[in-house]
């Protein structure tokens, strides 16, 4: 892993010698209560001092106030503190070495070598890692207001050629999802590589989620089958396809003339309510400001994986993830809900924990809140 290197995120902090936390809550504490009791109890004090063995009730009672008063401070000196650590948000790459091509058993762009990967990072001292994956045309950014919140280690990937400064950028040319696979198993390795001892949790959204699914799938004949190689602790899915019933949106993108993305306009057409409107148009400004023919393609492969007219596809990737991993958690947005029982009783009848299905009363892009996040992330783990 290199050095950050994106420039919306946040500044990293500097090493400039800085004094250790226990020093300095321990000094506030003592300057806070020497400095309030001298001010409000100097007489006492004096008195104090000259007759040592006189502490009268009044000395005690400006002490007792002088520690809470102390102790107060100190506390929240240490919260402004963490609060200040954790709203430390870096970005960095991951430097996509020939190794890449060892992860997959199937060709990849060989373009790919040498370039990097995007993440967007949270560190702090947890022994769990969460690492977030997200949906088509959008980028690691997604995940930034929860990440400010978290307490645990987050990192947010951007996949290949998603990154807005790499929209015109010819050394960021389209590739295949079979590449697309095998970057995201070298970067989950990497990050194993980097954090060994915590244990790593895989949160993908949409389109994200699907890149889960698929993993054991293009990876499990592999040399270095990466499910199966690194100990996933948990995996939560939010809105994945289950089939072409849900790729309405995807679809209508894979159909767009990159000669006329005006087109993209009429999916603002499909809007049921305002909020979902002005979902669709943020998702729309973000999809423009990429290379739309790196989205467009990774719509295409995708969506033709989810050409099927039942959720059995999306079953055996589920039932094989359920198996490679700690635990699953499926869920799936109101705009899902049609769906929902089929894939219950789909899951049942094949022994799945259907208590691992869930649809909630949220929007598609409600799943990726920082507020519901909070709730289900760290409910989960």
């Amino acid at each position: 892993m290199n050095s950050p290197g994106d420039q919306r995120s946040d500044t990293a902090p500097s090493a400039r010698l800085r004094i250790p936390p226990w020093l300095a809550l321990a000094s506030g504490a003592l300057g806070s209560v020497i400095g309030i009791a001298t001010n409000l109890y100097s007489a006492e004090f004096r008195a104090g001092l000259e007759n040592f063995g006189d502490v009268n009730a009044t000395l005690v009672s400006g002490v007792v106030t002088a520690v809470v008063a102390g102790g107060t401070t100190a506390i929240f000196y240490r919260w402004s503190i963490k609060r200040r650590q954790q709203s430390t948000v870096t970005g960095g790459t991951i430097a996509i070495q020939p190794g890449v091509a060892d992860f997959i058993d199937r060709p990849i762009d060989e373009k790919v070598i040498g370039r990097e990967l995007h993440y967007l990072e949270a560190k702090r001292d947890s022994s769990d890692l969460i690492v977030f994956l997200h949906g088509l045309g959008l980028d690691a950014f997604d995940f930034r207001p929860y990440m400010v919140e978290s307490r645990y280690h987050c990192v947010a990937l951007t996949f290949y050629g998603f990154n807005d400064t790499e929209k015109d950028d010819d050394h960021y040319g389209v590739i295949s999802l079979d590449s697309h696979m095998a970057l995201l198993a070298y970067a989950l390795d990497r990050l194993h590589r980097m954090y060994p001892k915590k244990r790593m949790t895989i949160v993908g959204f949409s389109f994200g989620a699907d890149m889960i699914l698929f993993l054991d799938e293009y990876t499990r004949r592999s040399e270095k089958r990466i499910l199966a190689n690194i100990s996933i602790h948990k995996a939560l899915l939010l809105d994945p396809n289950i089939d072409r019933r849900t790729t309405t949106i995807s679809s209508r993108i894979a159909r767009v003339d990159q000669a006329n993305p005006e087109k993209l306009l009429e999916l603002l057409g499909s809007a049921s309510q305002l909020e979902e409107f002005r979902y669709l148009c943020e998702y729309l400004y973000k999809i423009l400001d990429k290379n739309f023919a790196q989205v467009q393609r990774h719509a295409t492969e995708v969506v033709q994986k989810w050409d099927v007219d039942s959720p059995a596809r999306f079953l055996d990737c589920l039932g094989r993830l359920i198996r490679a991993t700690g635990g699953v958690h499926v869920i799936l947005s109101y705009n899902y809900e049609y769906l929902f029982s089929q894939v219950s009783q789909g899951a049942d009848d094949r022994g799945l924990d259907v208590n691992s299905l869930e649809c909630c009363q949220n929007d598609h892009f409600e799943l990726i809140s920082a507020s519901f996040l909070k709730e289900r992330l760290e409910g989960l783990l």
